[in-house]
């Protein structure tokens, strides 16, 4: 094991710390590409986290435009303000189903990787829509199934052998099939929705590194191993590190992941 490995302080802040530089801010830049954001606009980030998004978008947008970054979590969003203070953006505690926000006032919306956890898709799509003015862009990204992500789809395998398959499934993974997302996208009004796969590696210092980070920083993911008793934990991880030892390279434990990039107009 890494027995140099050390993870410690909120849920937001392992996420933040751990889970943002190994996987979310390797798919930044290209999200806001997707979106197309220019100098002056005003954007909107749902399901904005601790701000992996948010802060490139910003620095497009420029002192002209502005930013919001929107998340029903209040520990990500205290993290997001500590992570970016010289930064303008306007944090906002809510869920993406129901935005106090006016209609047609945003230029683009982004979401990385939000859509699959929202409690009613369409609702948050259709309040996606509606906050966006006529012409404005949609850009989001939604994870392939998990069969796409094998280092995910080994803790995946592992977690069942213990608790079972049901009580395993890693909810990012819970909404990968293109076609789905497509009509889900389509039926909120959206015009010219496109989708493309797009592969990144993710990267950990090891297999501990990984399901440490997981278990602190989004333990809801994990949250069966909770009733597993001590010791668990690190059966977990000694059987993930000789499970994945083909992961290994020389700056660490790297997987492949594919994710759906979606681009669409209000």
């Amino acid at each position: 094991m890494d027995t140099t490995l050390q993870i410690s302080g909120t849920p937001a802040e392992i996420y933040e710390q751990h889970m943002v530089p190994a996987i979310f801010a390797r798919w930044a830049s290209d999200l806001v590409e997707a979106a197309g954001v220019r100098t002056g606009q005003r954007v909107l980030d749902v399901a904005c986290g601790t701000g992996a998004i948010a802060r490139p978008l910003a620095e497009r947008v420029g002192a002209a435009g502005k930013v919001t970054g929107l998340d029903i979590n209040p520990g990500m969003l205290a993290v997001a303000r500590l992570s970016a203070p010289s930064q303008s953006i306007e944090w906002l505690e809510s869920s993406a189903v129901k935005m106090p926000l006016p209609d047609a006032i945003f230029d683009a919306v982004v979401c990385q990787q939000g859509l699959q956890f929202f409690p009613d898709r369409p609702a948050a799509l259709s309040e996606i829509r509606r906050v966006l003015k006529r012409g404005g862009r949609l850009a989001l990204s939604c994870w392939r199934s998990i069969e796409h992500t094998p280092g995910y789809l080994m803790l995946e395998q592992v977690l069942a052998r213990r608790i079972g398959p049901e009580k395993a499934a890693l909810p990012p993974f819970s909404f990968g099939d293109a076609e789905a997302i497509r009509r889900a996208v389509a039926g909120a009004g959206f015009r010219e929705v496109k989708l493309r796969a797009e592969v990144k590696m993710i990267r950990f210092r090891s297999a501990e590194h990984l399901v440490r980070a997981v278990v602190g920083g989004a333990p809801t993911m994990m949250g069966a191993l909770t009733d597993q008793g001590a010791g668990a934990l690190d059966a977990i991880i000694a059987e993930m590190t000789e499970a994945t030892k083909q992961y290994v390279d020389d700056e660490g434990w790297a997987t492949p992941a594919v994710s759906h990039v979606v681009t669409a107009i209000a």
